[in-house]
């Protein structure tokens, strides 16, 4: 069987980690990736991944390098981390290269929904303003609207579904100039 890449995107508090972990959670043989937790593994000098290309770069070869590692033992991996669409294109090809299939996602809600579902986090996971501010990042990072998915009214279990079975989130090589679309 084909092995996959899933990389759950979107901005803070639209249930990335939810939907990744229980997407994680039904497959036979599967690892979670979390980018907030190898961005924190810097213990000492560490620099915000939305402040600095240096540590967003860091956080992403180090996901790669996870990532890698888990594909080699046979594992599917599941990603979440708030993924731009220039970061899939610059750190993705190798694995459809080799034939592996991935996915993204970028999670979505409408705004005042969102916007409620951050103020219903604990207080120190809020990410208050900082919501408002990767919605217009994403809506100006130049990924193509197949990508989004609008998770404002589905259930979790619909919102798994729609991402496994749906084509539109299948990332392809574009055999004209090599990049990713």
């Amino acid at each position: 069987m084909k092995q996959k890449v899933w990389i759950i995107s979107g901005p803070a508090g639209v249930g990335k980690s939810t939907t990744a972990k229980q997407l994680a959670r039904q497959m036979k043989k599967s690892a979670y990736i979390s980018g907030d937790e190898v961005s924190h593994m810097a213990v000492s000098g560490r620099e915000k991944p939305w402040e600095s290309e240096r540590a967003n770069e860091l956080v992403w070869k180090n996901i790669v390098a996870l990532s890698d590692n888990f594909l080699a033992a046979d594992y599917d991996v599941v990603v979440d981390w708030v993924a731009f669409w220039n970061d899939i294109q610059t750190y993705t090809s190798h694995w459809i290269e080799q034939g592996i299939e991935v996915r993204y996602v970028i999670l979505w809600a409408e705004q005042d929904v969102h916007v409620q579902r951050d103020q219903h986090r604990p207080a120190g996971s809020q990410m208050g303003e900082r919501v408002l501010i990767l919605r217009n990042e994403f809506l100006n990072s130049g990924a193509p609207g197949p990508y989004y998915l609008d998770n404002t009214t589905e259930e979790l279990t619909r919102t798994i579904e729609l991402i496994q079975d749906s084509a539109q989130f299948l990332l392809k090589q574009n055999h004209r100039n090599g990049g990713i679309e």
